[in-house]
């Protein structure tokens, strides 16, 4: 029997909240196939590469939920962040990563060489409806921005059902799935037999914030 998206959700998120369980699908695309969605439905919306200090500049605003902290680690594993400015505030952004990158707070996605990890995007709440965040997704799809990559990685919650339909619109494909618990220092993670193959696998890193 198929659960309904509210029983689904209710489950994963008090499973992930009483029992320390998290259900995460992998999702992906590749090259030239996110351009091929609908852009963004504000005309005066315009997306590009954000720099270290224009990042830093921007995390100052706590609405953006960044922190410098973030802002800097990213910049030095080698991350690109895209902003959608518009009239110079930034109202969305995302994050492309070529290397292993956290997940959360203390885990961390491996990725082998070959695959890019698209992460950590937002869109101010006042904006969103607007496909900025497909917009963000089609100007990743650059030649210069996947630096020889063949694929994009995604991970979401899987009782994020807003994110999982708005990557389902850019033509993103199921994966696989993880299923992990954090015990102490170490991370229990169960992964999918597609993500095993593809050298995909979440393990404990060092506390990121």
């Amino acid at each position: 029997m198929r659960l309904n998206g509210s029983i689904a959700e209710r489950f994963l998120t008090r499973a992930r909240r009483h029992l320390g369980m998290n259900f995460v699908r992998v999702l992906q695309h590749g090259v030239g196939e996110a351009v091929k969605s609908a852009g963004c439905r504000h005309p005066r919306v315009a997306c590009r590469v954000l720099s270290e200090a224009e990042a830093l500049a921007f995390a100052a605003d706590p609405s953006l939920r960044l922190s410098r902290q973030w802002v800097r680690a990213a910049y030095a594993r080698g991350a690109v962040g895209l902003g959608a400015m518009q009239d110079g505030r930034l109202i969305g952004y995302t994050w492309l990563a070529y290397s292993d990158t956290p997940y959360d707070s203390t885990v961390w996605c491996a990725l082998k060489p070959g695959l890019r990890y698209t992460y950590k995007s937002f869109v101010r709440p006042e904006y969103r409806g607007q496909r900025i965040i497909q917009a963000l997704y089609a100007f990743a799809d650059r030649p210069e921005l996947w630096r020889g990559r063949r694929a994009s990685l995604y991970l979401v919650n899987s009782d994020n059902f807003a994110s999982l339909a708005s990557l389902g619109r850019i033509g993103c494909r199921s994966l696989g799935h993880v299923t992990y618990a954090r015990i102490f220092d170490s991370v229990i993670a169960f992964h999918s037999p597609a993500l095993r193959r593809a050298g995909i696998h979440l393990y404990a890193g060092r506390r990121h914030r």
